[in-house]
């Protein structure tokens, strides 16, 4: 996932980690629940992702760059693994390793390409540095090429869709758009808004509506 996108959704993963906390002080027995199906399904699904990254980056002959990299006040925090398919070069997968417990795996990218080598789709986990209990992040984006314009749709583990940007050229025209959580769903409301336009169709055109049936990760 690019440093753009990544900057453009952080704010509102966060708050959808963490919408639970008041009433969790309150003892709601229905919060807590709730609580703990986030965790089990936002760990399974960096998991998962991990999983199917060892078993794709496995497959097939690969290249592996390594550095080591962190934050302000832990510059030495990860071991990043990148690899990349040895015959055209593409990134297949990113891994971000704490150095202090090499087990604990810090982030998880996977890239998933079509025929044309264009990216299709892409999950992602992380975790915060001081934070294990579930990812602060988790994330499944699907990409669409529709002549010169180039969509893409994230949902989170959870099944919400929080994220949505549209950019490149239409009818002679420059696009570039993006749609957050809130945003998205004021759109939906406004019968007048760039939803409901041929620019939006067209970039968006055979992407999932809902993540319903596509939170396991797959190279299909």
């Amino acid at each position: 996932m690019s440093g753009s996108l990544r900057s453009a959704i952080a704010t509102g993963i966060l708050v959808a980690v963490f919408p639970l906390a008041p009433a969790l002080a309150q003892g709601e027995p229905s919060a807590m629940k709730e609580d703990n199906v986030h965790v089990r399904t936002w760990n399974q699904f960096a998991n998962d992702i991990l999983e199917l990254h060892r078993s794709h980056v496995g497959a097939q002959p690969t290249e592996k760059k390594t550095r080591i990299g962190g934050y302000m006040d832990m510059p030495q925090f990860y071991r990043e693994e990148s690899h990349y398919d040895a015959e055209t070069g593409r990134l297949l997968s990113r891994v971000q390793w704490e150095r202090e417990d090499p087990e604990a795996m810090h982030s998880i990218e996977l890239f998933i390409y079509d025929d044309q080598g264009r990216l299709k789709r892409e999950y992602s986990a992380a975790y915060l540095p001081t934070y294990r209990n579930a990812p602060t992040q988790t994330l499944i984006t699907f990409y669409n090429h529709a002549g010169e314009l180039h969509g893409l749709r994230s949902f989170d583990a959870s099944g919400y869709r929080i994220f949505e940007r549209c950019e490149g050229e239409y009818a002679g025209e420059d696009v570039y758009f993006m749609l957050d959580e809130g945003e998205i769903h004021e759109a939906k409301r406004d019968k007048s808004s760039i939803m409901y336009g041929d620019v939006y169709k067209t970039c968006f055109a055979g992407l999932p509506e809902t993540a319903e049936g596509q939170l396991s990760p797959t190279l299909d």
